[in-house]
């Protein structure tokens, strides 16, 4: 047995645990500890054959928990193990169990980081083209391709938890069109606006289409455009940030008819 636990001889540990449960049988208190509880030396709980096990733990009365005081972090209680084995001395030493709650392992930069990843935003891209899409493209001529320069910016998500969160942020690097006969081109970068007031200017983000699309099912080429985005991270309230790599965002899809351009020639003697 524990040995007197309402007197004043009761020994007492310095020890302190969290967590477990307590239950009520025959009108005692027992309680049931965590499994592998901090701070719970072995020789109270077993399993080594050379202490001490099949410990029972007994909820101290009123008395001796007034007697014996705060035996740590509070609030909490006092509770004497009866245990069975070869360690076994008595009284054994009663056993402060606290009902602070276990804190909460913080979480991981790295991870509030992929968190944050799942929550960005990425815009459609706003695209155009030159001719407009709506009209016919000819073939063996350059179409101009751009974004909307006011989209092309950053976008930014942040994950929290507790005092700890970390902020992705993405940033337009290249965009990427395919042309929908088989084609495709990379621009890094938005493109430039084609501007009917300087016929001088050039641009190298274009496309030139050697076939028309009149064999194709919607007499049309499908085009897709996908900006990509370089996603960083920084994290506040712990070290932590780095690269999580090329992300895509949404594709927007065009239908452009492209037609050959037949030339009439009214020269003499034609």
């Amino acid at each position: 047995m524990a040995g007197n636990t309402e007197g004043q001889n009761t020994t007492t540990a310095s020890v302190r645990v969290s967590g477990g449960t307590i239950a009520v049988r025959a009108g005692h208190r027992f309680w049931t500890p965590p499994v592998n509880p901090a701070g719970l030396t072995a020789k109270l709980v077993g399993p080594d054959p050379n202490q001490p096990y099949g410990c029972t733990y007994y909820v101290l009365g009123d008395q001796s928990q007034q007697l014996l005081g705060t035996g740590g972090e509070g609030p909490g209680y006092w509770v004497a193990p009866t245990c069975a084995g070869p360690g076994v001395i008595n009284p054994m030493p009663a056993i402060w169990v606290s009902q602070l709650k276990t804190p909460v392992p913080p979480v991981p930069p790295a991870v509030l980081a992929q968190q944050a990843l799942t929550q960005l935003a990425l815009p459609s891209p706003a695209v155009e083209m030159a001719p407009p899409a709506g009209a016919q493209q000819l073939v063996n001529l350059a179409t101009w391709l751009w974004v909307s320069p006011s989209a092309w910016r950053s976008y930014s998500a942040t994950a929290a938890a507790g005092p700890v969160s970390a902020t992705a942020t993405a940033t337009p690097v290249k965009v990427v069109w395919d042309m929908g006969d088989g084609g495709s081109v990379t621009c890094n970068g938005p493109g430039t606006p084609y501007d009917s007031a300087e016929p001088d200017a050039t641009t190298d983000c274009s496309y030139t289409w050697a076939q028309s699309s009149a064999g194709q099912p919607s007499g049309a080429y499908q085009v897709t455009a996908t900006v990509y985005f370089e996603v960083t991270w920084q994290a506040v309230g712990a070290a932590g940030g780095g690269d999580l790599g090329l992300v895509a965002g949404p594709a927007v899809h065009l239908s452009v008819p492209v037609a050959e351009s037949e030339a009439l020639n009214n020269s003499p003697g034609a």
